[in-house]
């Protein structure tokens, strides 16, 4: 069934926005295709949601058929020291982590702990603590829905960047499985400041499920755990910015946290940029605000609306540029614009 007028504030984590013209759940290849129909039906564009925890939906709603990712089985493949983990599109990225570290497997063990699903993964190309999606991704089965037709594509197919993938820039197609190559034979990645420091504690992290817990954990401390309040993570990106330009920061200011590139080029924090140059930690419109732990965060106290929460982007975004000369972009989008 497609239901009409949907409101979808409560399938994200925000929980703003308005309603969508239609919303179907997907549990099959043929819901699928009567989205697409009630689509072209109704004149409509066709939106993808998963977890809900990467968007923005706006005050007004979205004029077009929202397909709700609910597809959300876990399987392995050729089960050794190596293995393919499948799993459909609307698995829950927690679940998917759990599973393979729980079994001993490295390689998604440092993104622990990141909201939303195994697709929108896909499309994010999610990233924290030295480890990013990219680095497993074995393929993913879509539906073309301009033919209606499937098509794997595959990791060279994939353009990962960061934060970026071949699913963000080309949205006619809908994630139905993604499959992960996974190994046991990895040597654990715990390069990342915030590692290194539990490891000089004499914690243990050894195993792919002592770094997920301890990775949590960290998380824990940093991102917003208030049910009541609405948040999607880190709101903005990291700028990657040229050596000349982050030489220039630099002299300005000398303690500021830089990570080259292999292109050449220089990743900046935002976060301590923000906090530390723009003493921006708390700063608020409205009911958003920058989170007090972690500055890339906004959040949305009860009863805020979108058009607050994108105020406050814009804002952070022209202070910024201002005092920087940098565009920074943002990592939530949007929905159904």
């Amino acid at each position: 069934m497609i239901s009409k007028d949907v409101q979808i504030a409560p399938l994200t984590t925000f929980h703003i926005g308005g309603p969508a013209s239609f919303l179907k759940e997907v549990f099959t290849v043929k819901d699928i295709e009567d989205a697409i129909v009630c689509a072209r039906e109704n004149k409509l564009p066709l939106y993808t949601l998963g977890g809900g925890s990467n968007v923005l939906v706006p005050d007004a709603g979205v004029a077009g058929v929202v397909v709700r990712m609910l597809v959300g089985d876990i399987t392995f493949e050729n089960v050794g020291d190596d293995a393919l983990l499948v799993a459909g599109a609307g698995a829950v990225w927690e679940d998917v982590v759990d599973r393979a570290t729980t079994r001993g497997f490295f390689g998604i063990e440092n993104l622990a702990g990141i909201p939303g699903t195994i697709g929108g993964a896909s499309v994010q190309n999610i990233g924290a603590y030295g480890g990013e999606f990219k680095d497993v991704f074995a393929y993913a089965d879509v539906i073309d829905t301009a033919t209606g037709l499937p098509r794997r594509i595959t990791s060279t197919e994939a353009s990962f960047a960061y934060r970026t993938s071949f699913f963000k820039q080309h949205r006619g197609y809908i994630i139905i499985r993604v499959a992960l190559r996974l190994t046991k034979r990895a040597v654990p990645n715990i390069t990342y400041p915030d590692l290194l420091r539990v490891q000089a504690t004499g914690a243990p992290l050894t195993t792919p499920k002592e770094i997920a817990r301890t990775i949590r954990g960290i998380r824990a401390l940093k991102f917003p755990q208030d049910v009541q309040e609405g948040s999607a993570g880190s709101f903005f990106k990291n700028p990657v910015i040229s050596r000349e330009h982050a030489d220039e920061l630099t002299r300005r200011f000398p303690i500021m946290p830089t990570f080259p590139q292999t292109d050449g080029s220089i990743k900046i924090s935002l976060a301590w940029f923000l906090d530390h140059a723009l003493l921006l930690k708390g700063f608020s419109i409205g009911r958003a605000r920058l989170y007090e732990r972690h500055p890339l965060v906004i959040v949305a106290q009860a009863g805020a609306h979108a058009i607050e929460v994108d105020a406050l982007a814009s804002e952070v975004e022209k202070r910024v540029h201002a005092a920087t000369g940098i565009t920074i972009e943002r990592e939530v989008e949007m929905f159904g614009t």
